[in-house]
C-alpha cells in the first residue's frame, strides 16, 4: 500500500533539483546551507583526517587565509557519483587555487565507510587533503541542504559562496574567488557567466532582480515570498515566461488554481514548447479533477523525456489518486532516479 513517505522524499528532492537547476548565475544559485548566510562568519566545525585519524582539523585554525572545502558523501552510488564529478572539477582548478594561496579541502560529511571514501577519491583521483565527519557535526552545525556541496570561506572566516553542482561549476568557482580577492567585480563574473544579460534593457534587468531572488526565498522554503518576487518580476517584466512558470508552479502547491492556470497559460503563450510548464499543467488538469487529460499529458512528456522528474512525479500522483498503487511507484521511483541524473554532468563532446 502506497504511503506518503516516499512521495514526500521524492518531492524533497525534485524540489532541491528545480532550485539548483533552475538557474546558471553566481547569485542565483541558491545558497545551500541552512546554518548561517553567505557574507556571515561560518559556524567552526572540526573533523579528523582520513589517513591519520590522530589529525584534525577545525575551521577556527584556518582564519587569516581563504580556504575552499568540498563536503560530500558516498553513502549512495549516485551521491558518490556527483562526490566524484565535484572533486575532480575541483582538482582541475588546483593550479588556479594555488595561485592565489587558497587552501583546498575535501571533507566526507557523513562519516562513510572507508572503503566508499577511497572509491570516491580514486575515482576523482583527488589530491586534496581529506578529512571525515563521523559524528556528522557539519550537518547540525552548518545546516548543510545538500551533497555534494562547496563552501569559499575568506581570510575573515566569512563565507564568500556556497554552490551545489552545475554544468558551469569551474566557471562559477573561479568567478565567486575573483570576486571573493577584489580582482572583479560581481557585475563583471554575472557579465561573463551569462553574456547575455550584459545587452539586457533596464526592465530585463530589474525583473531578473527579482526572479533571481524568488529563487533564494524558494531555496529557503519562503513560498510566499518567493510568489511576491516572482509577481514583481512579472510586473516590470511581462514576457519572462520563467517568472510566471514559477508562479503557476508555486500556486499549484497552494491549491490556488484559478491563479496557477493564469500563470501558466502566460508561460506557455510566451514559451510553447516548456516542458516543465506542460508538466504544471498536466498536475493542473489533475487537480482540476481532468483525470484522463492530466494522465495523457504526462505520459506523453516521460515518453518524450524520460529525464522529467517532475513529470514522472505528478504521473505518480495521479496513479495514487486511481488507487494505482504499483503504477505510482514506479513513477516515483523514476522521479527520483531522474532528478538525480539531472543534476549530474554531461560530457561535451568535440
Amino acid at each position: 500500500m502506497m504511503t506518503g513517505n516516499m512521495r514526500s522524499l521524492i518531492a524533497v528532492i525534485i524540489f532541491s533539483a528545480m532550485v539548483f537547476i533552475s538557474s546558471t548565475t553566481l547569485r542565483a544559485v541558491a545558497f545551500p546551507f541552512r546554518g548561517f548566510d553567505e557574507g556571515a562568519v561560518v559556524p567552526d566545525v572540526s573533523f579528523k583526517g582520513v589517513k591519520d585519524p590522530g589529525k584534525s582539523l577545525a575551521f577556527a585554525e584556518l582564519k587569516g587565509k581563504p580556504f575552499l572545502v568540498v563536503l560530500w558523501g558516498a553513502d549512495i552510488p549516485e551521491k558518490a557519483e556527483h562526490s566524484a564529478t565535484i572533486l575532480a572539477e575541483v582538482e582541475r582548478l588546483t593550479p588556479f587555487f594555488k595561485q592565489r594561496d587558497v587552501r583546498l579541502i575535501s571533507v566526507n560529511a557523513q562519516g562513510d565507510e572507508a572503503a566508499r571514501i577511497d572509491e570516491v577519491l580514486s575515482l576523482s583521483k583527488s589530491s586534496l587533503e581529506v578529512y571525515t565527519d563521523p559524528g556528522q557535526q557539519a550537518y547540525a552545525t552548518l545546516g548543510i541542504f545538500v551533497l555534494p556541496t562547496v563552501l569559499l570561506v575568506d581570510k575573515d572566516g566569512k563565507a564568500a559562496a556556497g554552490l551545489g553542482y552545475s554544468r558551469d561549476l569551474q566557471d562559477r568557482l573561479k568567478g565567486a574567488v575573483e570576486i571573493m580577492l577584489g580582482e572583479k567585480t560581481v557585475a563583471q563574473v554575472e557579465a561573463e557567466l551569462r553574456p547575455e544579460m550584459a545587452e539586457a534593457s533596464d526592465q530585463e534587468k530589474g525583473g531578473r532582480r527579482h526572479y533571481d531572488f524568488g529563487l533564494v526565498m524558494l531555496r529557503r522554503g519562503q513560498i510566499d515570498n518567493a510568489i511576491r518576487e516572482f509577481g514583481k518580476a512579472v510586473e516590470i517584466d511581462p514576457k519572462m515566461s520563467e517568472a510566471h512558470l514559477e508562479l503557476g508552479c508555486l500556486y499549484l502547491n497552494k491549491k490556488q488554481l484559478p491563479e496557477a492556470e493564469k500563470a501558466i497559460n502566460q508561460a506557455l503563450a510566451a514559451d510553447p514548447g516548456s516542458v516543465r510548464g506542460k508538466a504544471c499543467r498536466g498536475e493542473l488538469k489533475r487537480l482540476k479533477g481532468q483525470t484522463a487529460e492530466a494522465l495523457q499529458e504526462l505520459q506523453a512528456l516521460v515518453a518524450a523525456d524520460p529525464d522529467n522528474y517532475e513529470a514522472f512525479y505528478y504521473l505518480g500522483r495521479v496513479h495514487e489518486d486511481q488507487k494505482q498503487d504499483k503504477e505510482a511507484m514506479t513513477a516515483y521511483k523514476n522521479a527520483y532516479r531522474a532528478a538525480l541524473r539531472h543534476s549530474a554532468p554531461v560530457e561535451e563532446k568535440n
